[in-house]
């Protein structure tokens, strides 16, 4: 078990001891995002010259209205030095959490957000084709152009123009020079 995992294990126990799994997990989706739209606060957060205590201030700011659950694992991350792996623990325990209610985290990938429609048909094919409650979350690339790539667990399902256009320039590069057909 990797270091990301325990300490995403430690979460889940002990967010489970609370009854506050659910709230738990979005409180870290919110926090992470917050983080992930402010590259001033991801850098303040991983700035090795800052000292752990204002780091502390920061968060303790930022999740007031958070499971105080998920506070105090911040603040033990900070004083670890393992804010950094924030990240892959939050992955792993969204596996955890996935695995312990039956439900499958699919990340759908598009140029331009998904319309309500589309989201619905990507969830009930997901949930017919696996048998479990699929949860959606949804990732703007502008660089996609086009289409969509789908990661369910370890799998990753490339459908998106800029593969297909890929595809077709490396198809085009292997053919000989003067060949006809």
């Amino acid at each position: 078990m990797s270091v990301e995992s325990t300490y995403a294990e430690a979460l889940y126990e002990a967010s489970s001891d609370a009854d506050a799994v659910s709230r738990v997990a979005d409180d870290l989706k919110a926090f992470v995002a917050a983080v992930d739209s402010s590259p001033e606060l991801a850098h303040t957060l991983a700035d090795p010259n800052l000292d752990s205590g204002t780091k502390k201030v920061v968060i303790a700011k930022l999740t007031e209205s958070a499971s105080p659950v998920l506070s105090n694992f911040l603040q033990v991350l900070v004083d670890r030095g393992r804010l950094g792996d924030l990240g892959q623990i939050t992955r792993s325990y969204q596996a955890r959490v996935a695995e312990a209610t039956g439900t499958i985290e699919i990340t759908a990938i598009t140029a331009v957000p998904l319309d309500d429609d589309m989201r619905s048909k990507i969830v009930q094919r997901i949930e017919r084709q696996t048998g479990r409650k699929a949860a959606l979350t949804e990732r703007v690339d502008e660089d996609l152009i086009g289409g969509l790539v789908l990661e369910v667990a370890e799998i990753r399902v490339d459908g998106s123009l800029r593969s297909r256009l890929d595809s077709l320039r490396r198809n085009l590069a292997s053919v000989p020079l003067g060949a006809t057909g």
